[in-house]
């Protein structure tokens, strides 16, 4: 287990506040977040110049905005226990890596679900799990 307080992970860094997502107001409490996000290559956004901030986030979306923030770390293995994942999709390896790293285990033994909204449980019982197993 780790000892990680919050001021050793990403903290605040800073931005440069300017988003590229039309739907992400510069006046926003979440605009500098997403201004990070999208300059360190964590979210490409949901396209069309949008961000879509007002929508819930997917259990891929939020596996691959880990994997992003970690730095696309390559699985070490390409055994795929999940029906429900091709692993050429944009989240393939991010779930991979994910269940390597114990951040999940699927909804079932075959099955992520990686269309299935997170609940705010789930989301951070993922960072929980990234943190301390890194």
């Amino acid at each position: 287990s780790s000892d990680v307080c919050s001021s050793d992970l990403a903290g605040m860094p800073e931005s440069s506040g300017n988003t590229a997502f039309a739907d992400v107001p510069a006046d926003s409490y979440y605009a500098a977040a997403v201004a990070w996000a999208a300059e360190n290559g964590i979210t490409n956004g949901t396209g069309g110049g949008c961000f879509s901030p007002d929508d819930l986030c997917t259990r891929a979306q939020i596996v691959t905005f880990l994997w992003r923030y970690e730095g696309k770390p390559a699985p070490s293995s390409t055994r795929n226990p999940f029906a429900d994942v091709n692993t050429g999709s944009y989240y393939g390896s991010a779930v991979l890596w994910a269940v390597e790293h114990g951040i999940t285990n699927g909804m079932s033994a075959t099955e992520f679900c990686p269309e299935n909204t997170c609940t705010r449980a789930q989301v951070v019982t993922f960072l929980y799990r990234d943190i301390v197993n890194q």
